[in-house]
This record gives C-alpha cells, sequence and structure tokens, in this order.
C-alpha cells in the first residue's frame, strides 16, 4: 500500500503482558532493538551498552558508538529536561511502579525488521543507563511510546510517531493502526489495511481526542443474548466511566468500581437465568465443554458517542489463565475514577487511531498471528498481574 509502512508486532497477553515490535536503529548497519508499543506514553527508549543496570533482553543493548549517524542531544532549547555535562536526560517512572532513566540521542530509526523495508527517519530517542522492576526483567529491550503530546502531534517533545507522520513522501496520513491477535499482530502507519477485517463488518468510528492520551468517550454498555438481544443494562450514561483513554500498555482493561461490579453481577446473573455451561470461581469461570467453551456466555455491547457499537465477546474478556477450563476476567476494578481500555478490549480487532480526522474506529479483524523465539521459551509468565505502562 503506498504511503502505509507496517511492522510485525509481537506477544501475547498471558505469556508477556504485552506486545512489542522492532526498530532499527542507526547506520551503516542499523541495530535491531525490541520495543513495547505503548498508546499511553510517550518516551521512545532502550538500553544501550555500557548500561549500568539494565537487565537480560531479546537483543544486544544498542552500541551508539558504532552508529556513524548517531548524536547526543545537547542542552539547549530542544532540551525538553534536566541537563548534566552538557547532555540532556530523562527519567521516566511508570503507574505500574517501574522507571527508566538516561540521556537523549538522535538517530536514524527505521520501523519493523529489515524484511519490511521502510524508510529510516530522524528521531529522538532514550538510551537507558537504568531500569528497575519491570523493564528490567522484562523480555523487550525497550518501550515505544506511541501517545501524542500535550498539544496533541504539534509541539512539545517530538514522538517517534511524529517524526515518522512528518515523512510526507512515505507516510501518507496522520493515521495509525494496531491489530492484535493471540500471539503478535500488525502496527500499520499512514492509513489502515482492511484485508484482515471481518467480511462484511464495517468500522465503528467514534470521536478521539489527542491529547496526551487518546480519549473516547463511551456512553453506556449492555449485555446481549444468544440471539443479539438486550438481556441487561450494565449503564446508560456515559457519567459512570470517567475519563476514557485507549491504552495498549495495559494487559488489562479498567472501570471505575460502580462499572466494574455492575459487570461481574450482571453476566453472573445471566448465567444463573440463561446458563453459561459454566461455574463461577472468584473471578474465573470454570467451563464444562472444551468445543466452544464460552460460547454460552453473553456478549458485551459498548455504546459510543456518536453513536457506534463495539462488541466485547467472551473470548477476549475471558482469558483461560493457569490451567484448562479455567477462564479468567480481563477487565478490573480501577482504584481512580477513570477507565483504561487495555490489550484484553483491543484484542482481535483493527483498531484505528486517526489522530487527523479526531477519530478512534474499530472493526473485528483476523489480525496476523508473529511467533518469536522467546514465545516456546519455558520461563514463567512475565507479569502474573499485567502491566500498566502509563505515565
Amino acid at each position: 500500500h503506498d504511503g502505509i509502512e507496517s511492522s510485525r508486532i509481537y506477544g501475547n497477553i498471558n505469556k508477556y503482558a504485552y506486545y512489542f515490535t522492532d526498530l532499527l536503529i542507526g547506520s551503516p548497519i542499523p541495530q535491531r532493538t525490541s520495543v513495547i508499543v505503548d498508546t499511553g506514553s510517550r518516551l521512545v527508549g532502550f538500553p544501550c551498552s555500557g548500561c549500568e543496570h539494565c537487565g537480560e533482553h531479546l537483543d544486544p543493548a544498542f552500541d551508539i558508538g558504532s552508529s556513524k549517524s548517531a548524536r547526543w542531544l545537547p542542552c539547549g532549547e530542544s532540551c525538553y529536561d534536566t541537563c548534566d555535562d552538557g547532555q540532556c536526560l530523562y527519567e521516566e517512572t511508570y503507574s505500574e511502579g517501574s522507571s527508566i532513566k538516561g540521556r537523549w540521542f538522535t538517530d536514524e530509526v527505521q520501523l519493523g525488521e529489515a524484511i519490511n523495508n521502510n524508510p529510516p527517519v530522524h528521531a529522538r530517542m532514550g538510551c537507558h543507563n537504568s531500569e528497575n522492576k519491570l523493564f528490567y526483567t522484562q523480555r523487550a529491550n525497550g518501550i515505544m511510546g506511541l501517545a501524542p503530546s500535550q498539544h496533541g502531534m504539534t509541539g512539545g517533545n517530538p514522538t517517534v510517531l511524529q517524526d515518522l507522520f512528518k515523512d510526507k513522501a512515505h507516510v501518507k496520513t496522520s493515521i495509525f493502526t494496531m491489530c492484535l491477535a493471540t500471539w503478535g499482530g500488525r502496527l500499520t502507519v499512514g492509513g489502515f489495511d482492511s484485508s484482515d477485517h471481518v467480511p462484511e463488518q464495517t468500522i465503528a468510528w467514534t470521536p478521539m481526542l489527542a491529547s496526551h492520551y487518546y480519549f473516547v468517550y463511551p456512553e453506556g454498555v449492555v449485555l446481549l443474548g444468544p440471539t443479539g438481544e438486550t438481556s441487561a443494562t450494565i449503564s446508560s450514561t456515559d457519567h459512570d466511566f470517567g475519563a476514557t483513554i485507549v491504552d495498549s500498555g495495559t494487559t488489562y482493561t479498567y472501570f471505575p468500581g460502580p462499572v466494574y461490579r455492575a459487570f461481574a453481577d450482571n453476566i453472573d446473573s445471566y448465567c444463573a437465568t440463561s446458563g453459561c455451561g459454566a461455574t463461577l470461581e472468584g473471578d474465573c469461570w470454570r467451563v464444562e465443554q472444551t468445543v466452544k467453551p464460552l460460547d454460552k456466555l453473553p456478549t458485551i455491547r459498548f455504546q459510543m458517542k456518536g453513536g457506534s457499537q463495539v462488541d466485547w465477546y467472551p473470548e477476549t474478556y475471558l482469558q483461560e489463565r493457569g490451567e484448562v477450563g479455567l477462564f479468567c476476567y480481563t477487565f478490573k476494578q480501577n482504584n481512580m475514577y477513570q477507565t483504561v481500555l487495555g490489550i484484553s478490549w483491543m484484542l482481535h480487532k483493527d483498531v484505528i487511531f486517526d489522530i487527523e480526522s479526531g477519530r478512534l474506529g474499530t472493526v473485528p479483524a483476523n489480525c496476523p498471528e508473529h511467533h518469536e523465539a522467546s514465545d516456546y521459551l519455558k520461563q514463567d509468565v512475565e507479569a502474573v498481574d499485567g502491566r500498566r505502562i502509563h505515565v
């Protein structure tokens, strides 16, 4: 597709608790680094060689000395952070409690792997010299923040996404999409690729505000019965949700307490009345049948501002966890009055961030699956309680 760049996404909600892609950085020989794709933060950074406190990751640390195009960012107008010894520094702490710090530099960066053949753009990135907690233990090297700055896509500290959008010769419009499969998926910049969209399904568009985060506006939620009829109303007002963001750096989906409880209570009541072929055990359902085990559970329908509807199926609001036949909720209670639509809400949809038109699109999709060698390692799950990588 002309004007569209794409890259493979790797990851899985249970094994990793995040999804990630590859970047090729530097010249003349680009170095590969793996980065979490995160629509809830802005910084793009990864460990560099000589890092004082960095973990073991999928790719070697970036060797800035081997890149002829790399330049440390000096102090001055373009340094929005602190300065030390003539170099521009950063430090970021995320909601989950993990943090990273290091020095800013500029270099050539390509989205994806060499097979994608995407042209390089000049961008500002972070060179970590310290990682702690989940950033230290994660398999992916670093993070690619895809959220807009405070001023939308203009002004402030430019993000890699803004640098890609500036490449008008290769990237058509200020749109990017994420299509997350059970394993991996695809990131697209400059438009969307409808080839994976489920036939005869249309894109549901809803207004979106791109300012620091990607805000959307749910106006109600209902449960649907087996023939598509409304069987229960969970919420019928936009006030219930608080501020709502779409965040691919958060594993699960979070609702304010009353909405969360209404979700759990109404699904429980539905199953008590209609029979779901499952028994409730805490936040999990033990399912009896092995073929299409979640078929009898209700679909959750979000009614969005602008009149569109987004369906959330049991295959994504429940995930098999720990043992065969035990499916646990992928939504949780938020301790703040806000809603975070995380990976569990985004799965098996093409989620289209149309910044240019101020709208978010979602459509059911057969997202492409991609595996990384580390998928097959027998190590424990990375983050049992999921990740919350927003700032």
